[in-house]
């Protein structure tokens, strides 16, 4: 029987393709149409600082990515017990696979970041291509791999919607500091979510691997 998560990411995964190439300046799909409403949203967007916010959105842009996620896969590891523990093991192995296929989509794609004044500017402009967008590829895998598989209790519940609050904001901040278009967002929202939930579906089978693996080290070390 197909795992529902499976079918899940493959629906996930066709809609990104499709947003893919509607986007991409080498696709023949591309469509101005979208592109323009982007623009505009972003301009929307780009346009309303508020003076309190900027630090905060820089923050989330610098620190809430690789360090916080990093943490997190850290503490659920240590003290999250057999749930925790596992949720992590996931979570490591997506964002890893994760990293380079982002990379490769953006070189595939080939979409220009924004271009803002530099007086508007919150960070220093962005190299690179922009879709998808790094940050939100990452914490949209993680907030999809602790929704799903963070559950059993009231704490582990409230833990998956702290981590699913602090993705939206930092896929937020991407277009608030002009590193990102909102589509850029989405999709790396779309493609996080699809390569996330793969995972998810094996989730039996990377926990046995897991156990196995502790089994097989803590007989090394009895023999030694």
């Amino acid at each position: 029987m197909i795992s529902k998560y499976l079918i899940f990411s493959a629906i996930v995964l066709c809609v990104f393709c499709i947003l893919a190439l509607c986007l991409s300046p080498l696709s023949t799909m591309r469509n101005n149409v979208l592109e323009n409403y982007d623009n505009m949203l972003f301009i929307f967007i780009n346009n309303a600082h508020l003076q309190f916010l900027d630090k905060i959105m820089v923050y989330l842009t610098q620190f809430g990515r690789e360090i916080f996620w990093a943490l997190v896969i850290l503490l659920l590891f240590i003290f999250g017990k057999s749930t925790g523990r596992k949720t992590a093991i996931i979570l490591f192995l997506s964002i890893l696979v994760l990293i380079p296929i982002g990379t490769m989509t953006k070189e595939i794609i080939q979409r220009l970041r924004p271009v803002i004044p530099e007086s508007d500017s919150l960070l220093p402009a962005s190299h690179g291509y922009s879709f998808p967008s790094g940050h939100a590829l990452i914490v949209s895998a993680g907030a999809t791999i602790a929704l799903i598989l963070l559950r059993g209790s009231t704490i582990n519940l409230f833990i998956g919607f702290v981590l699913t609050i602090e993705a939206g904001l930092v896929c937020y901040s991407r277009v608030y500091v002009g590193g990102h278009y909102p589509l850029d967002i989405l999709g790396g929202i779309l493609l996080g979510v699809g390569v996330s939930l793969l995972f998810v579906s094996q989730e039996k089978r990377i926990e046995y691997l897991y156990f196995r693996t502790i089994k097989i080290f803590d007989k090394s070390k009895t023999k030694s």
